[in-house]
């Protein structure tokens, strides 16, 4: 049995059960912005510092951890997290024959030394 990648389950993807246009990309979006919100909590950040830091306002920000992010691209919440020190990695690979690929997002696991 295959796992479905979370963005394509409707399980687990509520735009998808709404049947919204691009709710790939919006479930990835969240799943930045949700990372995004824990690595400000991990800095011991405020809003304006953060905000600072990856070059937006406070407002936009607070806008944006509320959940008001449609208008913003998943490039601009990659620079977000890489502007608070976080590694952003993209893998591209092939699919297997007469499959569609899949995009995903996993936090990274610290290997033991």
């Amino acid at each position: 049995m295959s796992k479905i990648p979370a963005a394509k389950d409707p399980a687990r993807n509520v735009w998808l059960q709404l049947g919204m246009p691009d709710a790939e990309e919006h479930y990835l979006k969240a799943e930045m912005v949700l990372r995004l919100g824990r690595a400000i909590k991990a800095l011991g950040l405020t809003q304006g510092v953060a905000a600072r830091r990856v070059g937006a306002t406070q407002p936009e920000l607070s806008k944006i951890l509320r959940g008001k992010f449609s208008e913003v691209s998943l490039e601009r919440l990659m620079r977000f997290l890489a502007a608070l020190g976080y590694q952003i990695e993209i893998k591209i690979g092939s699919a297997k024959t007469n499959k569609t690929g899949n995009v995903t997002v996993t936090d990274a696991r610290r290997r033991a030394a």
